[in-house]
């Protein structure tokens, strides 16, 4: 049985480009979703019941729901339900107002969007219509720099060979041309109704997915069967260029289209810092459960003993369990103020602004006024504890601006010549080191160093001497440059130059490389490549040049993935003689070798050199291919691309076949120069305590010295290189490595001995010789392979990890890094030159790698810093406040009466106490900017936990404590002992509760005042508007009808009053202020206070005291904080 029929029938979408109704025999017309566009997710009835029952999915807001639930059944709660209303309705308003203006502004596009006009060909006529009433099937005119409404099929264009370019920007951010081309039978598609009787037309598609690089299918013209693949795919969103005008069929409509299935919404990560509060609030949540349960069972006690009974004002009581359950309850409701219910929405706020902060920094800027990208606001702490970076090199690291520099045919080095007129020179040192380690480990011989040394460099110029013969091995390396390739051609009017495009910066560099070998690609037409070739010799005393045009055929174009790692072309010349031209990476075209037309050792002695010195290299092959050969060969694959169930099998399979037995001609050196700053970035984060992992796709050789230049590989590190060819090799070679292993050292590993090491049986092995090392240099490795190293760190250790990735899906060795960057704790793009390919992937984008500096050493330690202290000061804000009603409540036999009136409880947090906690956090910096940055050690505090933890939480805790302690007792001391009034009446109840409630709004306000660095006039204005906020609403409330009606007005002309207050204020803050000063002069663990003393003091460092800060920066110390 035909193994086919035993795999699941792929679905299909068949398409009638012409839209003609058809009977159940030939395939009834199916029915498509519309090209509406909608992103909004809201509607007007569905707004508040999905906002609502978002905002209690929150388990903090469900809380305070119940709380709100428990203070409405009187029996139960000495509160009216409004204190627990309010504070929820004024937190969840404020969420819904956001959710309500972020839809609004989608509903606002998607309606700009579906009212775009396009011009449609209907009933055999041109018309004009809306991008929502698109159809499946329709035909399409799109002319020049008009945006493609839906994805379709490329038909026919204003190009004689039916061609044009696309830019996709807006998919993926790679801002060079793509080009696209027409089915051939379809060139002289025509929209009359005389062809349509003539010709009958109709498509079959795989089903809508999100894959923006791969797309299959066939289109039947006249029951004549041709594939369609992704070159035909014009995805909308894209732009046409360079092109008057294109015909199209449209396959996928609306949230079918490419662009919309990959607009899924980002998965929420958590930050450590918001995992560490969910943690806390869970413990503080218990420890109220706790108090509550204590409280109830104390009074049940007391009372079942007679001791209560004696106590007037208590209720009489039934004496059934069901009175400590509904004293329990009651105190639930008077001690749910322990859990600040405004903390979530006011973190929010404040992260919110600190990634506008980002996108508003003007040195993250570059030339062209592009800066920093913000994705999410919910990780802006998290950049201020990062451990680990992971990145690639190409875009990342370097310009990914790619020149020609040297290649290698019949054992002679040709070399351009660089900016100062002389070729590079070889960096013997390093050779010679590479050459040692990889014999060492490696079954290749590379050769020795002297015989590398001795090579000669000759101009690429050279080449011209050589193209008379075009049979010479010269002549088929300049020709294999200039024609193995996708590079397209473009008239610059401006200059009169071709301009060279291409999705690989590669492919244009070795074309231009071409140029300067006498090789010049002139364009294509069709399926045909025109080439000006210009050779010299020299005829008695004079130089003859001379110039001809060449042409070849282009039968075939197998393509560069990052799996193959290799591309070849398939050309006939104009003998008529067929050539397979292949390029790729060393380990691949080696083994499809059997034939060099030179040394295979001086060739590889030379991809050494070129390695060592930092250049990407590309090694060329050539096959010639007999008539009869290719002819069965092609028609094999045509029936491949024609079958839908198995095609990418199949032609894997086919090109497997024809990439063997290769002849070897020659390598190619490019150039991809570090970007500005990338070796001072480095050292920074190398200061800063984060490790820096290199995963790319480059040789080892090249890899090494790359890491190198760009600091990652400093002086005086040792180097191990661990290779290993089965599971138990590696096994042993960890074994060993680790038992050598230094804290000094840099961990090399390619691609193929990952493989082994991630194994089960040797990842936990792995991981820990990787954890010992200094840096980590993965090369040879796969887009899979590079996020399963981010995993297995990420997993492996409790600390933040994050990749920066150019993540652009074209780029080479930066290709198709987008799991890498998800993978990752925190995801960051470089959008570079190119466009914006991170962008929707990363959580952060930045336009340099330099700028990863600022980033994280800058806006990640602040935005940290500032969110930690808030969140210390807010539970110990509401730990002040809360622990009254139970210290009042031991005074009062728990009773369950409340020790504050409702406007207090429903104030103190949302009114009363919030805006110095969100002035601080947003503004607050404990060092000057010029100052933290001169010192990136102190980046290091935020992956110890520094500024929050359970440290921390319990030290505002315990401070908590005893403010409350002091801030109840006093007043109700005070109160009780002497008179309030000219009457002589002694205080009661509400008037110490008065007394306990202006103590502690002031007090509280005085902690942050005195916690503050950073004084502006905006943070002073903001604290002094804060308390005359409180002045005010209490005097306001002192003339209201309620419990407390004139307490506080008779209170504050009483001198006990103020002295309560003096005294209780000073007890509370000497206390602290104590410590600080303390800290602040005396303490030397603490590089901060050390700075803040030479700030203040103006005292200079010495060079002991220099070396006591650098020893204090670089203490670390295991973190309790899980992933």
């Amino acid at each position: 049985m035909d193994h086919r029929h035993s795999i699941a029938t792929k679905q299909y979408r068949m398409v009638d480009p012409f839209r003609i109704e058809r009977d159940e025999n030939t395939h009834a017309k199916p029915t498509y979703i519309s090209n509406v566009i909608r992103t909004s997710r809201y509607t007007w009835l569905n707004f508040l019941p999905l906002t609502l029952l978002q905002e209690f999915r929150r388990s903090a807001n469900m809380y305070f729901l119940i709380i709100a639930i428990l203070q409405s059944i009187k029996v139960i709660s000495p509160l009216t339900p409004f204190t627990a209303i309010a504070p929820l309705v004024m937190v969840s308003t404020v969420s819904l107002l956001r959710e309500a203006l972020e839809d609004q502004k989608k509903r606002v596009s998607d309606h700009q969007t579906n009212s775009r006009p396009v011009v449609v060909v209907r009933n055999f006529e041109e018309q004009c219509i809306l991008w929502e009433s698109i159809e499946v099937g329709d035909i399409l005119r799109i002319s020049e720099r008009e945006i493609i409404p839906a994805d379709g099929i490329i038909l026919s264009s204003s190009e004689e060979d039916g061609t044009c370019f696309i830019d996709t920007s807006n998919l993926d951010g790679e801002a060079n041309l793509k080009f696209r081309e027409p089915v051939r039978a379809t060139l002289k598609f025509q929209f009359s109704k005389s062809d349509r009787e003539k010709t009958k037309y109709f498509i079959k598609c795989e089903q809508p997915d999100q894959d923006l690089y791969r797309f299959s299918g066939n289109i039947s013209i006249d029951s004549k069967m041709f594939s369609l693949s992704e070159k035909q795919l014009l995805p909308r969103g894209s732009t046409l260029m360079n092109t008057k005008w294109i015909n199209m069929v449209v396959v996928y409509t609306g949230h079918d289209t490419k662009i919309m299935k990959n607009a899924r919404a980002a998965h929420h990560k958590l930050s450590h810092v918001e995992i560490m509060t969910n943690k806390t609030v869970v413990v503080v949540f218990i420890l109220e459960v706790i108090l509550c349960a204590i409280a109830a069972i104390v009074h049940h006690v007391r009372y079942s003993k007679g001791k209560a009974t004696k106590m007037r004002y208590l209720l009489e009581q039934d004496g059934t369990l069901m009175e400590p359950v509904l004293l329990f309850l009651s105190f639930v409701v008077l001690m749910n103020t322990l859990i600040p219910i405004s903390l979530v929405v006011t973190v929010e706020i404040i992260k919110g602004i600190h990634a506008k902060f980002i996108t508003w920094d003007d040195k993250m800027r570059n030339a062209s006024g592009e800066g920093a990208i913000a994705n999410t606001s919910s990780l802006t702490d998290e950049l201020g504890q990062v451990k680990y970076i992971f990145t690639d090199k190409t875009g990342t690291l370097t310009q990914n601006q790619m020149e020609f520099r040297k290649c290698s045919v019949g054992g002679v080095v040709y070399g351009s010549l660089d900016k100062k007129g002389r070729p590079r020179a070889v960096s013997i040192s390093s050779l010679d080191v590479i050459a040692r380690e990889v014999s060492a480990v490696s079954t290749r011989d590379f050769g020795s160093s002297g015989s590398l040394a001795g090579s000669d460099l000759r101009s690429v110029t050279c080449f011209r001497t050589f193209l008379r013969d075009l049979e010479s091995k010269e002549s088929k390396l300049a020709l294999s440059m200039a024609i193995c390739h996708t590079v397209v051609c473009e008239n610059d009017l401006a200059s009169g130059e071709i301009k060279y495009n291409s999705d690989s910066p590669d492919e244009c560099a070795l074309v231009r490389g071409a140029v300067s070998m006498g090789v010049k690609l002139l364009g294509r037409n069709g399926q045909h490549i025109y080439l000006s070739l210009t050779e010299e010799g020299r005829e008695k005393s004079y130089l003859k040049t001379v110039t001809y045009t060449l042409s070849y055929e282009i039968l075939r174009t197998l393509h560069f993935t990052s799996d193959r790692k290799r591309m070849s072309i398939i050309v006939r010349d104009s003998e008529r003689r067929i050539k397979l031209i292949c390029k790729g990476a060393d380990s691949v075209i080696l083994d499809r070798c059997e034939q060099f037309l030179s040394s295979k050792q001086e060739t590889m002695d030379h991809v050494t050199q070129f390695a060592v010195e930092g250049y990407r290299i590309l090694l060329f092959a050539e096959r010639s291919l007999e008539d009869g050969f290719y002819e069965a060969w092609e028609s094999r694959y045509q029936e491949a691309e024609l079958d839908m169930n198995f095609r990418e099998e199949k032609i894997e399979a086919l090109v497997e076949e024809i990439e063997r037995k290769l002849t070897l001609i020659g390598s190619s050196a490019v150039e991809d120069k570090l970007q500005e700053g990338v070796p001072e970035t480095i050292s920074l984060f190398q200061k800063a305590g984060i490790k820096i992992w290199v995963l790319t796709g480059d040789k080892l050789e090249t890899s090494v010295e790359m890491g190198k230049l760009c600091r990652v590989v400093t002086p005086g590190m040792r180097e191990i290189i661990l290779r290993g060819s089965t599971r138990e090799e590696m096994s042993q070679r960890l074994d060993t490595a680790l038992r050598e292993a230094k804290d000094n050292q840099a961990l090399i590993i390619d691609g193929s001995s990952l493989t082994y090491a991630l194994m089960p049986a040797n990842r936990e092995c792995f991981l820990s010789l990787a954890l010992r090392s200094a840096t980590v240099i993965v090369c040879r490795t796969s887009p899979l392979q590079k996020a399963l190293v981010v995993e297995l760190v990420k997993t492996g250790v409790p600390y933040v990890t994050l990749a920066v990735s150019l993540s652009n899906p074209c780029s080479g060795d930066g290709a198709n890094d987008v799991s890498m960057i998800r993978a990752a704790h925190v995801g960051v793009g470089v959008t570079g030159q190119e466009g914006m390919q991170a962008v929707r992937s990363a959580d952060y984008a930045v336009q340099q790698f330099s700028h990863l500096g600022r980033l994280l050493l800058h806006h990640g330690r602040l935005s940290y810093i500032r969110t930690a202290q808030c969140i210390n000061y807010f539970f110990y804000k509401n730990i002040v406040f809360t622990l009254p009603q139970i210290i009042y409540g031991a005074l009062s036999a728990y009773s369950g009466q409340t020790f504050f009136c409702d406007l207090y409880i429903t104030a103190y947090n949302v009114v009363f106490t919030a805006l110095p906690v969100i002035v601080r956090a947003i503004m607050e910096t404990d060092l000057p900017e010029k100052v933290a940055d001169t010192f990136p050690e102190l980046y290091r505090f935020g992956a110890m936990d520094e500024y929050f933890s359970i440290t921390t939480v319990v030290k505002s805790g315990l401070l908590a404590t005893f403010h409350a302690l002091l801030l109840t007792l006093l007043p109700i001391t005070i109160q009780s002992i002497g008179s309030l009034g000219a009457d002589g009446k002694v205080g009661d109840l509400w008037s110490s509760s008065v007394a306990s409630f202006f103590f502690i709004v002031p007090v509280v306000h005085f902690q942050i005042y005195f916690d503050t660095w950073n004084w502006t006039a905006f943070v002073g204005s903001s604290y002094a508007a804060s308390i005359t906020v409180f002045l005010v609403s209490v005097a306001v409330y002192d003339n209201v009808a309620s419990d407390v009606e004139g307490v506080w007005g008779t209170a504050v002309v009483t001198p006990i009053f103020w002295l309560g207050f003096s005294l209780s204020t000073v007890a509370c803050l000497l206390p602290w202020i104590a410590y600080k000063c303390y800290q602040e002069n005396f303490v030397t663990t603490n590089p901060v206070h050390i700075l803040r003393r030479v700030r203040f003091f103006n005292k200079i460092l010495d060079s002991s005291q220099v070396e006591k800060l650098n020893e204090t920066s670089q203490a670390t110390g295991p973190r309790p904080v899980e992933n």
